[in-house]
């Protein structure tokens, strides 16, 4: 998913491991007799575990400009030379490369290990010869955070390229993101650049990642969404990531106890088994339209066991659960108007690599269905989508006027493109066959879909979802179709003109 999906609107345990054998693991902060020696210790190791990375791309669903970036990553295997960082740093639906920083001052090539997930975290991959022989892979803590907690974080913070912050958790229960994942809040300075820091405790542990924040204060993964997915990266093979279909979220307790949607008893257990939930309740926000879940559970449900076993306001834990059902029936225990209810319900794995072909055209990047249109605007239907135009697009003309956006989502409006000069397009195969006819016309008819909609001055659109209609004229000479492909071997983009 694009990098602006995911928040970038809003920014955008052990020990520490050597990469000398010579090296000794420092005690914590709080048993070093300076506290200033200690501190700064502590903060020299995890440098040498930060890495500044910046992004070049040449293909860009959210808008197809050629555009770069920075942000931040960690080392997490110094030995496959595996880095953490947010799917909207290395750019979701985007034709990208990388080139990380680190401590010592040199640069290496890195590439992005695609993979389905909901959460706003991604890989890269260097060639574990090229990193500097400082480098350390930093662990993570078998503490789980709590309230209250001094946490620090090392980043490109306002690409200040090693920048450090010292912030205090505030809330453990958070849901900044569409998807349902849980994530805490801290006090603490976050800019642009800042994500993918890590978060780290005293002791110099990773307990989570940046992924947004306003200035003032930050908000972060937990750690444990990285450790699930490295499991598999450690083994070589793909993470697998599996969904109900059903998004959850955080509602008030107090709430749904004075609507009587929950029995007192129920109450009184969840009180007595969560007592540190801050009145957090995991309730059902959403569904995914054509699944099992849109059928049998109801937005605004309690979510309140998995196979027997309470969820609490853990949405981590709760996701957790799903994966290791790997793909078997799973029981949902469900509170409704006051009852009760046992749903039955069989989890699905999401597609490896989402996003392994594009095509570049009219200064638009082309993509077929996917995660984020499935899960954000409920179409399951295969099709061709364009989103974000490049100021000289002539496709730019289907946002005419268009002056309001959601300040959760791209500004870019999602359309499905259902016929281009009176030729079907079901396909990016449909697509790249058209392609050598329209450079030959110039002008021709779209057909397609609005999702969105928008109010503009002298321009409405509203979002029924009708088919419309547009002409467009396109100057094929300064523009070059291109197909991109993702190689799998190599972990790069291959590419080919359409002539």
């Amino acid at each position: 998913m694009p990098k602006s999906i995911l928040l970038a609107l809003l920014l955008s345990s052990v020990s520490l491991v050597y990469a000398s054998e010579q090296a000794t693991t420092p005690a914590p902060l709080e048993e070093q007799s300076t506290d200033t020696k200690g501190k700064k210790r502590i903060l020299d190791l995890v440098r040498k575990g930060v890495v500044v990375i910046d992004v070049k791309t040449y293909a860009n669903v959210d808008a197809n400009e050629r555009v770069s970036w920075a942000g931040s990553g960690f080392i997490v295997d110094r030995d496959k030379g595996i880095i953490a960082t947010n799917k909207h740093v290395a750019g979701d639906m985007t034709v990208s490369t990388y080139s990380v920083k680190f401590s010592d001052g040199s640069s290496a090539e890195a590439k992005h290990i695609p993979f389905a997930t909901l959460g706003d975290y991604a890989f890269l991959k260097v060639d574990p010869e090229k990193l500097p022989k400082t480098s350390i892979a930093l662990e993570f803590s078998k503490k789980p955070i709590s309230v209250n907690d001094t946490i620090y974080s090392m980043g490109n913070s306002a690409r200040d390229e090693f920048s450090t912050f010292k912030g205090t958790v505030y809330s453990i229960y958070e849901n900044l993101g569409p998807y349902g994942e849980q994530s805490f809040s801290f006090s603490g300075l976050t800019v642009g650049g800042a994500s993918g820091s890590p978060i780290f405790d005293e002791n110099g542990k990773v307990v989570g990642i940046v992924y947004g924040g306003k200035f003032v204060s930050g908000s972060g993964l937990p750690a444990g969404y990285l450790q699930d997915a490295l499991v598999a990266l450690k083994a070589d093979k793909i993470p697998e990531i599996y969904t109900t279909g059903a998004v959850p979220g955080y509602g008030s307790l107090s709430d749904y106890e004075k609507a009587e949607i929950l029995p007192k008893d129920a109450i009184v257990t969840y009180k007595e088994k969560f007592p540190d939930a801050h009145n957090k309740i995991a309730v059902i926000q959403g569904t995914v339209k054509g699944t099992k879940a849109s059928e049998i559970i109801n937005i605004g449900d309690v979510l309140w066991s998995i196979n027997g076993t309470l969820v609490g306001p853990n949405l981590y834990e709760f996701e957790k659960q799903v994966n290791a059902a790997q793909g078997k029936e799973i029981t949902l225990g469900i509170y409704r108007n006051g009852k009760l209810l046992d749903i039955k319900i069989t989890p699905t794995d999401l597609p490896e690599t989402p996003y392994k072909k594009f095509v570049s055209f009219a200064d638009v990047t082309w993509f077929g269905g996917n995660e984020y249109v499935k899960y954000l605007f409920g179409e399951n239907k295969p099709g061709v989508f364009i989103m974000g135009m490049g100021q000289t697009s002539p496709f730019k003309s289907l946002t005419k006027g268009e002056i309001f956006s959601h300040p959760f989502f791209p500004s870019s409006r999602l359309f499905m493109i259902q016929e281009l000069d009176g030729k079907k397009v079901s396909t990016l195969e449909d697509l790249q066959k058209i392609i050598p006819e329209l450079d030959k016309k110039k002008t021709f008819t779209v057909r397609f879909v609005d999702y969105q909609g928008s109010i503009g001055l002298g321009s409405f659109s509203s979002m029924d979802r009708q088919e419309r209609m547009a002409i467009i004229t396109y100057e094929g000479k300064f523009d070059s179709p291109k197909l991109y492909t993702f190689n799998d071997k190599t972990l790069e983009w291959d590419s080919k003109e359409i002539e």
